[in-house]
């Protein structure tokens, strides 16, 4: 009922030019009574902000604007003056609205896009067609028919034609790359099933990360998508996942699960189908809500058989059901595979930036150790610029460390420089100018390979000036222009919502969580707390002064700090980028790392 339901909208809407949904308010019954009349509202309002979320992810941008126009505004003529329960709505149907600005204002850059072949074959396991002979498929179909009672899914595990292909593709043709991600399963699959678990999510979703990345933390694919679970940009920093010159947290086995897990929450409120959840979560929600309009199908297995999906997404859940069937079972199809022992750490809070090595030599564990258990750091030292760190140390020697970290000396700050792109350049022409390698180029910000560059653009890359070797450098992301102003106060929403909306400023990257309570109980708005992405969550924030030094700009300072420019003008006074000076002392409210 709920894919049923968001066709239904999509198609109204589309089909008239988004001029249905201030009639559907205009044609409301009167009501007897104010609180009858805010109640009815607040049912009116969800039920546009729903139908401006579906088209906002289908990329029907106009359309999208529209609803969520009309929701706030449906919420401000019912409002009773001084109630603070219709201003709390108000304010949290404003930002869940502002949760989608980015995707409304930039569908075309945010969608999530089709799949490209990953970079490398080991780190992905749908890089390829699933490719079987005759005789290898009809051994996966006796060894899978002949699997006794006892494995269990909390997922619809079916076995046809499509899912025996994929099995007998794992078997036959890339052995080697699924035994390794079976042996690397073993340090994360506990972890993640209790994150899902937790979430009140089918754990078995956990097998959408050994498709995505093999349980790679650094795996990457061409379009950008980075980390165990493949996040984008967009999608990563809409579910609460945050990417700095020193950090990014895709790559982290916790976090990433826990913004995993909200996306998978939203895909099966929008479809309430795991299969087509996992469809968009592949090819995105926009592609499967037009397709399901496109042919008329109803679930996954008729849109997949009718031409509905490209090959990447038809063969995406296959791939998953398969993992999942040879995952419970390994030996039967003849993966003699020995998992690694789960991570296991102990926190330490640190502060000040230190080299992973120093540590790792302190408590006699080695440099790799460390880095696997910090697998969100992009250098081989802890961030700079944040009052606190908790670094994660072998079980059992926090007290160690603790002891000898007085010891240990602050780590140095790792140069980089900026190189602004010139009229007709390509990635390549930037990247030899810049003196580094296109990888290199995309990586540090975070953009895929295939990225047209456009005159102006400001990109970072590492310094390879004497003293700062290549292994330590640090990383940073560019925020796309657009990207950095702040949102109204949420406020605004009961007395500006007719003339002022969420889209006339874009709200910031860590956009505050909605408070639970006053939405209607079936809303569900994504997380976009720091630490932690469940639903109803808000990130704590913390202040922090900073002596302004020679060079600094505010682009780099909003990136180190994780804030906004427009927060550091607002906070301090400042009328514009070109008052900042050397020798200001600068106060910032950043999240707190957790």
């Amino acid at each position: 009922m709920r894919t049923l339901r968001l066709l239904a909208a999509l198609g109204a809407l589309t089909a008239a030019g988004c001029a249905s949904a201030p009639a559907e308010r205009a044609a409301a019954p009167p009501v007897p009574s104010p609180e009858s009349a805010a109640l009815a509202a607040r049912a009116q309002a969800t039920d546009l902000f729903y139908r401006g979320k579906a088209l906002a992810l289908a990329g029907e941008g106009d359309c999208a604007r529209a609803a969520f126009r009309e929701a706030l505004e449906t919420t401000r003529v019912a409002a009773r003056p001084g109630d603070a329960s219709d201003l709390a709505f108000a304010s949290d149907l404003w930002a869940s609205i502002a949760v989608y600005r980015p995707v409304v204002d930039a569908p075309a850059r945010l969608a999530e896009p089709e799949r490209p072949e990953a970079e490398d074959p080991h780190d992905s396991l749908v890089g390829a067609a699933p490719v079987a002979s005759p005789e290898e498929f009809d051994r996966a179909k006796k060894e899978v028919d002949a699997a006794p009672p006892g494995a269990t899914f909390d997922i619809p595990v079916v076995v046809n034609e499509q899912v025996l292909r994929a099995v007998a593709f794992y078997q036959f043709r890339t052995p080697l790359a699924f035994a390794s991600a079976l042996r690397r399963s073993g340090r994360y699959l506990d972890l993640m099933r209790g994150i899902l678990r937790e979430e009140g999510l089918p754990e078995d979703l956990v097998y959408v990360a050994m498709v995505e990345s093999a349980f790679k933390y650094q795996a990457h694919s061409r379009a950008a998508a980075h980390g165990f679970w493949q996040f984008i940009g967009g999608t990563g920093r809409r579910y609460g996942l945050h990417r700095t010159r020193a950090f990014d947290e895709r790559s982290d086995p916790v976090k990433s699960t826990k913004a995993a897990a909200a996306y998978f929450r939203d895909l099966y409120e929008m479809f309430g189908d795991w299969n087509l959840a996992m469809a968009a979560y592949d090819a995105g929600e926009g592609k499967i809500l037009k397709a399901l309009q496109r042919t008329g199908a109803r679930d996954y297995w008729s849109l997949a058989q009718g031409g509905g999906l490209r090959r990447e997404t038809r063969d995406y859940v296959p791939f998953v059901l398969a993992t999942a069937l040879i995952a419970k079972e390994p030996a039967r199809f003849g993966f003699d595979v020995v998992p690694d022992p789960p991570l296991a750490w102990d926190v330490v809070t640190i502060t000040k930036p230190v080299d992973l090595a120093r540590v790792a030599d302190a408590v006699g564990a080695t440099l790799p150790d460390l880095q696997l258990l910090n697998s969100e750091l992009l250098t081989r030292s802890t961030p700079h610029g944040v009052r606190s760190y908790d670094l994660r140390v072998p079980r059992g020697t926090s007290d160690l460390v603790a002891s000898r970290l007085p010891g240990i000396p602050a780590a140095p700050e790792i140069a980089e420089k900026r190189v602004t792109v010139r009229k007709g350049e390509t990635l390549r022409k930037v990247a030899a100018r810049a003196g580094v390698s296109v990888a290199e180029l995309c990586d540090w910000n975070d953009i895929p390979r295939t990225a047209k560059l456009q005159k102006g653009t400001v990109l970072v890359v590492p310094s390879r000036s004497k003293g700062h070797p290549k292994a330590a450098v640090a990383a940073t992301s560019t925020v796309p222009r657009g990207e950095v102003r702040g949102v109204p106060t949420p406020e605004a929403a009961i007395t500006r919502a007719s003339e002022v909306s969420p889209f006339t400023a874009a709200p910031p990257l860590a956009t505050p969580a909605p408070s639970a309570a006053a939405l209607p109980a079936r809303v569900d708005i994504p997380a976009e707390g720091f630490a932690d992405a469940r639903p109803g969550t808000a990130a704590p924030a913390r202040t922090i002064r900073h002596t302004v030094k020679k060079g600094d700009t505010l682009y780099a300072l909003a990136a180190r700090y994780g804030t906004t420019i427009d927060a550091i003008l607002r906070e301090n006074g400042l009328r514009s980028p070109r008052s900042l000076r050397a020798g200001q002392t600068l106060t910032l409210t950043l999240a707190v790392l957790n």
